[in-house]
């Protein structure tokens, strides 16, 4: 019997269907299949800037029986959908739960300088506190029971919403946990002080944090992360804002509840210990666990299930799964594309097939200019760390990450089409290549043709996103990316950097497609793919190990690969690039040149990296001197 061709018609079916499939299981799954609602709802600051927030609603929490709540905030550069885990998690155990954007992030506003690095008090702790504020007008949340939390600069919001709760005399807060971040000890004076209260506290500390858990010993000198158990501060914190030396023993135990007896009621501090990164709680369990049973150990849980016991698994699965689905959709969608008559002039030729392994001579060049392009990602991203780009903004280029990445992009991009165009001329058309097989050269009108079939390809990539954000709650998120909208008024951010991009994503599809589209031996094509996917990867997860490992030895911050926090950036980009790299080259078997996969790939890189940062239009710009920032 003959089997059925997998045809552009029949995938992108299937390839829809997929991602349905999993997009109404992540759904499910945050609903709590139907026991939890979620709503968007806008929020406003003491100041009337526009906080975007989501709020987890369980069906347990009524008017009659109302509910602890929880304000959980995000880390700085990504947004509320990055810690949906959070809550689903407490929501599923009777917590409200109410999830901001802070200030300049996601979807709420884009304030000015002024306003968002202003004292807390003018920015409403990032927007937090008006999250916080709202949880206390709902008649379905306990009043009593209002806890704060965040991780790394959502920690900080935290801190400052306490700091609001206190200096406004609202008394709503009653209990606050911090997720890699820094506790407070002192009072503005610099005196120690117990900041908290009468407030349960917990904090999640994470032994090799880059950013957070700094102190000094007895005699005042510092001492590492790792021994921040062991430090003035933290011997404060858990003796409840005394001196530290009304402390017992060398230092704070982790697991251990610290209790006393303050304004007539019993409050206890808890520490957990992970052997962790700092960012790794935004995509890690553990965390997770720390947090869930912090709350249920404080408040009243209507619903309690262990910390461990999670749906943080399968979401992820389900997430990375519909997130494939979305990817294979554009791969099919284009393919049905170049099967309409107007784009017929675009349809895939014999390009699409490899090319035969290079002779000797071609087999130098492929490893010469493969090891070169690799070694160049080492040094372009150094030096951008080390002349300073690593910390900068502007009006035109608003986001600090991006500006890395997006400038990383750029020179690797640039460095990658010199080297294409330098086996051209000194060895592939000595051979009888042109730049015609290479697919390069082609008419006005095919050209206009790909630029229009790669809009369609990103259209529908970017219309399933809508539909599953907007109607479903779910972004296909995993760890630090995530396909999310942009909001309108952000556009001419994304278009800032589209350029960058897009010489990116041009120079991978024309290096994978046209100068390297040969087998190395006698592999299959899944191995070829592989293999220019780990060596595309390889930089960043090179210069990730090699800062943490040295990180984690001494306990310094190492000044390495151009600055002493470059390995903190890399990691974001480890499993964006063999991503990419798959996806150009399946792209590439649907059409006849490399523009098509190039300017998807682009758009969908800046997509992805705009969509989920912070936006600041000011000239921040330290110099040289950002390398060496602590």
């Amino acid at each position: 019997m003959k089997k059925k061709r997998l045809t552009a018609q029949r995938g992108l079916v299937f390839a829809l269907l997929f991602t349905l499939v999993f997009t109404l299981l992540s759904s499910a799954i945050l609903h709590d299949w139907g026991k939890v609602s979620i709503t968007d709802v806008d929020l406003y600051t003491s100041g009337g800037s526009r906080v975007a927030a989501r709020v987890y609603k369980p069906d347990s929490a009524t008017a009659e029986n109302p509910a602890p709540a929880v304000v959980f905030t995000h880390g700085l550069t990504v947004n509320k959908e990055s810690y949906a885990q959070y809550g689903i998690e407490l929501a599923r155990r009777g917590f409200v739960v109410i999830l901001p954007d802070m200030l300049n992030h996601g979807d709420s506003e884009i304030t000015d300088v002024a306003t968002y690095m202003g004292p807390y008090a003018a920015n409403d702790a990032y927007g937090s506190f008006a999250a916080v504020r709202y949880a206390g007008t709902l008649d379905y949340v306990d009043k009593t029971q209002i806890g704060v939390a965040g991780h790394s600069a959502g920690g900080q919001a935290s801190n400052n919403c306490v700091r609001l709760d206190d200096e406004q005399g609202t008394g709503l807060i009653s209990a606050i946990y911090l997720v890699s971040s820094e506790p407070l000890y002192t009072d503005a004076e610099g005196n120690w002080a117990n900041i908290y209260g009468a407030r349960d506290f917990g904090v999640y500390f994470t032994l090799y944090d880059h950013v957070y858990f700094k102190g000094n010993d007895a005699a005042g000198q510092p001492l590492t992360t790792q021994q921040w158990l062991s430090t003035e501060q933290a011997k404060s914190l858990f003796a409840f804002g005394q001196d530290p030396s009304a402390f017992e023993g060398d230092g704070v135990v982790p697991g251990h509840t610290y209790t006393a007896e303050i304004d007539g009621q019993t409050v206890f501090r808890r520490v957990t210990a992970a052997k962790e990164i700092h960012p790794k709680p935004q995509g890690g369990s553990n965390a997770l666990a720390a947090l869930v049973d912090f709350f249920q150990d404080s408040f009243e849980a209507p619903n309690y299930i262990l910390g461990q016991k999670q749906v943080f698994v399968p979401l992820t699965v389900c997430n990375l799964l519909g997130m494939l689905g979305v990817l294979m959709s554009c791969v099919f969608a284009v393919g049905c594309l170049v099967k309409l008559p107007v784009f017929a002039c675009v349809a895939p030729g014999e390009n699409a097939e490899l090319r035969p392994a290079p002779d000797k001579t071609g087999k130098v060049w492929f490893w010469v200019l493969t090891v070169l392009n690799c070694v160049f990602a080492f040094c372009s991203i150094s030096a951008i760390f080390f002349m300073g780009f690593g910390y900068c903004c502007s009006e035109l280029f608003p986001q600090q990450p991006s500006n890395i990445y997006a400038l990383w992009a750029l020179a690797n991009g640039v460095f990658m089409l010199i080297t294409s165009f330098v086996s051209y001329a000194l060895y592939a058309r000595k051979t009888g290549a042109t730049l015609r097989s290479w697919g390069l050269r082609i008419p006005v009108k095919q050209f206009l043709a790909s630029i229009v079939v790669a809009l369609g390809g990103c259209a529908v990539v970017f219309g399933i996103a809508w539909v599953a954000n907007n109607l479903f709650k779910v972004d296909y998120h995993y760890y630090f990316w995530g396909l999310k909208n942009i909001p309108l008024y952000n556009l001419t951010t994304f278009f800032a950097y589209l350029p960058l991009y897009l010489v990116f994503g041009l120079a991978v599809s024309i290096a994978l497609n046209s100068a390297y589209h040969c087998k190395i031996a006698n592999e299959p094509e899944w191995v070829n793919d592989l293999f220019f996917a780990v060596m595309n990867t390889l930089p960043a997860l090179l210069i990730t190990v090699i800062g943490y490992w040295l990180y984690m030895k001494s306990g310094v911050k190492p000044f390495v690969f151009g600055s002493t926090y470059t390995y903190t950036y890399t990691i974001n980009a480890i499993p964006v690039f063999p991503v990419a790299v798959i996806l150009i080259r399946r792209l590439f078997k649907r059409c006849n040149n490399p523009y098509i996969p190039g300017i998807i790939a682009g758009v969908l890189l800046c997509w992805l990296q705009v969509s989920c940062n912070f936006t600041l239009h000011a000239f921040v710009y330290y110099g040289p001197m950002a390398a060496y920032l602590p």
